[in-house]
């Protein structure tokens, strides 16, 4: 059997080791679970603002002073399978301009003074935002802070989602 001058042993043995790694890798990126990432990016240039690991079921709240009734406003957010947004509850301080009255779900007034309206259960795939560093307060995961939007330039517009992102290896 003749073979080609110009491919060695040393390189076909190179090529197989090659083609071994890469499978490997291969195989390693398709056994390693997805992982979720709430990214929040500027609209225009797509620039990354925060990316932060979450996982189905995290409690994302978002706490903001209403712009002209000036009373708290707070949403609570619940992290899907499929990397969308369930609004759970809103909890105002009062009725106003802008503030849903008439929600087809229970409503009442908690010990903290506020409005609380459960069980809204309505599905977001992303958020659009204009920011405001005098009236959106914080972003929270989990009940912890993760993002003051204090941070962000004044009337930013900006967009919050959940992406996946491939891992190859996972520890713990």
């Amino acid at each position: 059997m003749k073979r080609c001058p110009t491919f060695s042993r040393r390189g076909r043995a190179a090529a197989v080791l090659l083609a071994a790694a890469a499978l490997a890798a291969a195989l390693l990126a398709a056994a390693r679970p997805a992982a979720l990432v709430m990214r929040i990016s500027y609209q225009k240039t797509g620039e990354v603002i925060l990316t932060h690991a979450v996982r189905p079921g995290d409690q994302v709240a978002v706490t903001l002073t209403h712009s002209f009734e000036h009373i708290p406003w707070n949403e609570y957010y619940r992290v899907r399978q499929d990397g969308s947004f369930l609004l759970e509850r809103i909890e105002v301080g009062g009725f106003g301009a802008g503030v849903p009255a008439e929600m087809d779900v229970p409503a009442y007034v908690g010990e903290d003074g506020l409005v609380h309206m459960d069980g809204i259960n309505s599905v977001f795939p992303r958020f659009s935002w204009i920011t405001s560093q005098i009236n959106m307060k914080e972003l929270l995961l989990n009940g912890e802070p993760i993002l003051k939007f204090s941070e962000i330039p004044h009337h930013s517009f900006v967009t919050c989602e959940i992406a996946t992102q491939r891992r190859l290896f996972s520890f713990g």
